[in-house]
């Protein structure tokens, strides 16, 4: 006998209430915790980490343009939007203050929160992906009192779990289309490339340098924000996690928490092990694959990752400092 699993009416109504509650609240974007990466990048599992010590409502994918709720299709956001860091555009700063005050949430609130976060909580916990080219331009606008998190990790191992997970099998790849949005002269100074490339994981690889290599470049990288990689954090969670905690000014005992456990997203044929949580990758694209996929990282003269490695060349841990 199937156990009894809650009507769908319930669940509805339940997130509903979760909502209002959240929306009614009058939240400080600068008292927010704030994590971006890339999707299949590691991040639900951080956030949940995340979560843990902080016990704030998770505010899901609020970039996602599918979102009934989102005010930043009406802007003709780029799925990985890019705002030049002095720029001032008005009516993205307004849809971010309404975002980053529990104004737009998605309908899945309850799905990675509890009630009583909902409640009693007085901040949040936004996880962003696809977000980490605005990181220069917000940290500009918002004087955020946490650094928010960059996690980065390796192009082709985002790659790699990507196409395992369905979700980008229906996209049929054609040519690398240059997207008619603002502040889109990354595209075209890169144009001619982009148009050359002949397979979806040149697109993806070359979709993971536009997302984050001008913030990783960025002099302000690990002093306005903090940026990790993947598997620094796979194999020294607890270190890795105190530096965190060490620029939040936040004394959380972190031997509480259990960074072996999978999250909700990952998949049942995953790897237990640190090191094959690191190089699954591998055996999941071809040589000609990884051939192809590393002339995108040369073009972009990506200096952290190589094709034929994968663990970080230059962590970046190594280089945070105080403001």
């Amino acid at each position: 006998m199937k156990p009894l699993t809650e009507h769908w009416r319930v669940k509805k109504l339940k997130n509903n209430i979760a909502k209002s509650v959240i929306n009614n609240k009058n939240y400080s974007s600068l008292n927010n915790h704030y994590l971006f990466a890339d999707p299949r990048g590691g991040s639900t599992w951080l956030t949940e980490m995340v979560q843990k010590i902080t016990n704030e409502p998770i505010i899901w994918e609020p970039l996602h343009l599918n979102r009934k709720s989102s005010p930043f299709k009406a802007l003709n956001f780029d799925w990985r939007q890019y705002i030049p860091e002095d720029e001032t555009w008005e009516s993205a700063k307004n849809s971010f203050n309404l975002l980053f005050k529990g104004k737009v949430l998605n309908d899945g609130v309850l799905y990675h929160s509890t009630f009583k976060q909902c409640l009693t909580s007085s901040s949040l916990l936004f996880k962003i992906c696809r977000g980490s080219g605005l990181i220069p331009w917000l940290t500009k606008n918002y004087d955020f009192h946490y650094k928010p998190i960059h996690l980065i990790r390796h192009p082709f191992a985002v790659v790699s779990s990507q196409l395992r997970h369905g979700g980008w099998s229906q996209h049929k790849f054609t040519q690398f289309n240059i997207p008619e949005t603002p502040y889109n002269q990354y595209y075209i100074e890169h144009s001619e490339f982009l148009k050359s490339l002949k397979s979806i994981e040149q697109v993806m690889v070359a979709m993971w340098c536009i997302s984050n290599l001008r913030t990783i470049n960025n002099k302000r990288n690990n002093c306005d924000w903090i940026t990790i990689n993947y598997e620094d954090l796979i194999l020294n969670p607890y270190e890795i996690m105190n530096i965190i905690l060490d620029q939040w000014h936040n004394d959380y005992d972190i031997s509480q928490l259990d960074f072996f456990k999978n999250s909700k997203t990952t998949k049942d044929d995953s790897p237990k092990s640190k090191e094959k949580r690191i190089t699954h990758w591998e055996k999941n694209l071809s040589e000609t694959q990884k051939k192809d996929m590393g002339t995108v990282l040369d073009y972009f003269n990506v200096m952290h990752y190589a094709k034929d490695n994968p663990y970080p060349i230059k962590p970046f841990i190594t280089k945070i400092s105080d403001k």
